[in-house]
């Protein structure tokens, strides 16, 4: 009986070590997360193309982080109108401006945290799957992800495209039932004031103001 026990024991922490992530992804995630999360603040422009069969759809955004501090500006089309969306925590309100040739709105709720934007990395994906490969190629880290620990996850599969240079994280492919999304990050900043999270009211001198 203990002979069985300790082979059925073995046997699931080989397991458990195939499921593991190799160390040297790890390792090349750490620093890509050290790298992207600067106490200067850091901001990054990305573009996005997702398509689901033969539709297609462009975004363009631009995040920036400092700290609890964080802004988003996403721009798009939509049934051919060119749509804008800003939002941020300035430390004292979540803010966010519409903006469309038709009008502009901008809200205010005091105390609060911007949710997370569509056009935000995921840096954690070594947290969030149980299986990865990397390979070097033109001075970026390719690492693909696979098997998802949350099972109810669709994204089955994700790769990530690193420097190899400065960590910086520079592209994310995904697909999920027959839709693709595709980031690339074109364009880093390093060093943010605190100001620089503050909506800037002047660009909307017509706009409809709400504070809840």
């Amino acid at each position: 009986m203990k002979k069985i026990i300790l082979i059925l024991s073995l046997f699931f922490g080989a397991i458990g070590a195939w499921a593991q992530i190799p160390a040297e992804v790890t390792d090349v995630m750490n620093h890509c997360r050290a790298a992207m999360n600067n106490a200067s603040g850091l901001e990054y422009e990305a573009d996005m193309k997702a398509g689901i069969g033969p539709l297609a759809m462009k975004m363009h955004f631009v995040i920036a982080n400092k700290g609890n501090l964080n802004r988003t500006c996403l721009n798009m089309k939509v049934l051919g109108e060119e749509v804008v969306v800003e939002s941020g925590f300035d430390g004292t309100d979540t803010w966010e401006i519409k903006h469309s040739s038709k009008s502009d709105t901008i809200i205010f709720n005091h105390g609060n945290t911007r949710n997370k934007s569509k056009g935000d990395l995921d840096l954690d994906l070594d947290h969030k799957y149980n299986k990865a490969k990397m390979k070097l190629n033109d001075g970026y880290y390719e690492i693909t992800f696979s098997d998802p620990k949350d099972k109810d996850n669709e994204v089955k599969r994700v790769t990530a495209k690193i420097s190899a240079k400065n960590y910086t994280m520079r592209e994310i492919r995904t697909s999920a039932r027959g839709a693709s999304v595709t980031m690339n990050v074109t364009k880093i900043h390093v060093g943010l004031k605190d100001s620089h999270f503050k909506p800037d009211l002047s660009k909307y001198p017509n706009a409809v103001i709400i504070r809840k």
